[in-house]
């Protein structure tokens, strides 16, 4: 059974044991003395009760009390309200009377879903704590905790825990992961911390208790909360042996990362995707290939995100078309280098991009398309005031009338030099403008020899 059930169970069970609480009756009655002290021996809490003088119930309360459950067992709860209210404003009933007919109020707010009835009941029992089995009110306090803490009132909630731990007898593996929960929620990570393992190496020293994996994800928590990596690296490798999950492989290659481990973040990361962790987590998809790159394995890199692109597992954004392309580049791959460079280059209008894949075609001798690549740095930027920009811009042109020189498209490629001796300033560039000229003068004139 989970908290949130153990808390809503609880009312219920508290209820059930304040009716067997109920010892102290007149001899004859249909639950007399010996009767009901052997039902008390045999209930949880009673057996573990201290000795505390319990005031008997009387015959006419006991009949009130009997009729009530009647009603409440054909689920006749205004009835039953009735009889408890009429009970509790009787003019001879004592305080271990009132408590009983408290229970019973309890019982009837949970079967109605009124937490803050339950609660209310509850509290009212403990106005009368010397006249009820120490068991019982401390069974109380504790469901008190609970209540509240299902009420997010957090705070009212390590009240009663602090009220309920010094005197309880017995405090049980699932006593120490609640208090812990509370603790963590109320941002107090050290004792939320002390509690959970405190809760762990109870449950690891005997063989019925099992240790849930929820116990060290609230440890791996608390512990991220405060700055403490090294402890949980220490968790994530005990999480990762017991309960083998994707999320874990990655989180402890991101503390390993973290911790300045790089190598052994690479290669859970790399585990990670190669058992199929990541198909469905784009960002680390991304993040694999780029490890490839930083390890010098350029084609690995671009392996992972052709695959990914394929099976559709990240997105076509220019960012991640660039990457592909990139690592193509490193890997001197240039021909496939450029396709996913120029999707890029379209998208996000990068003269610096068109500028690299415009020199990868000169290159590869695709002229044709160096023209178009160039004439898009070129109107990248225009305008521009940045000098590398700038520089590039002019060489962009120059480039082009070599291309159009190779194309022998030769009026085109006077047109693309004349424009860059205009555009140049540095003597420098006017001179290798001019001998890029005679190179096109030359190639001209022996065309022309060739067709006459």
């Amino acid at each position: 059974m989970n908290m949130i059930e153990t808390i809503k169970s609880l009312p219920m069970a508290l209820a059930t044991a304040a009716i067997l609480a109920a010892l102290p009756m007149p001899e004859g009655t249909p639950l007399g003395s010996k009767a009901f002290a052997q039902e008390k021996e045999e209930s949880s809490y009673a057996s573990r009760a201290k000795t505390r003088k319990v005031p008997a119930m009387s015959v006419d309360i006991h009949k009130k009390i009997q009729k009530a459950q009647e009603a409440m067992d054909l689920k006749e709860y205004v009835e039953a309200k009735e009889i408890l209210t009429d009970t509790l404003e009787s003019k001879r009933i004592n305080d271990y009377e009132r408590a009983v007919a408290w229970q019973l109020r309890a019982m009837i707010s949970y079967e109605e879903d009124d937490t803050a009835g339950t609660i209310r009941a509850y509290e009212q029992i403990l106005q009368y704590a010397e006249s009820i089995p120490e068991a019982l009110e401390l069974n109380i306090i504790y469901g008190l905790a609970q209540l509240y803490y299902s009420e997010e009132n957090y705070q009212k909630a390590i009240e009663y825990v602090k009220k309920w731990e010094p005197r309880a007898e017995v405090i049980s593996v699932n006593h120490l992961v609640f208090i812990a929960q509370v603790y963590y929620t109320l941002t107090d990570f050290d004792n939320s911390l002390a509690y959970i393992y405190r809760a762990i190496s109870d449950a690891q020293a005997v063989d019925t208790v099992e240790v849930k994996e929820t116990w060290y994800g609230m440890a791996l928590s608390a512990h991220w909360e405060l700055g403490q990596y090294t402890k949980v690296r220490d968790v994530l490798e005990i999480l990762l042996i017991n309960w083998p999950k994707p999320q874990y492989w990655i989180q402890l290659a991101g503390v390993y990362q973290e911790l300045g481990d790089e190598k052994t973040s690479y290669s859970l990361t790399e585990a990670a995707y190669k058992q199929g962790f990541l198909d469905d987590k784009p960002l680390q998809l991304v993040n694999v290939a780029q490890i490839q790159l930083a390890r010098g394995a350029p084609i690995k890199c671009a392996w992972v995100l052709e695959k990914a692109f394929k099976e559709d597992r990240i997105e076509k954004t220019a960012q991640n078309y660039r990457t592909l392309g990139q690592c193509y580049l490193m890997a001197t791959e240039y021909e496939r280098a450029l396709k996913p460079l120029t999707a890029a280059a379209k998208s996000e209008a990068d003269g610096d991009l068109w500028f690299q894949i415009a020199q990868v075609q000169m290159q590869l001798t695709h002229y044709t398309d160096a023209v178009k690549s160039f004439d898009n740095v070129v109107e990248s930027f225009d305008g521009t005031k940045d000098e590398k920009d700038a520089d590039k811009r002019l060489t962009s042109v120059m480039q082009k009338g070599q291309a159009l020189t190779e194309l022998k498209r030769f009026k085109e490629a006077h047109a693309a030099f004349d424009t860059a001796n205009r555009m140049a300033k540095d003597r420098k560039d006017k001179r290798m403008i001019t001998q890029w000229r005679n190179y096109l003068r030359a190639e001209q004139a022996r065309e022309e020899m060739l067709e006459g």
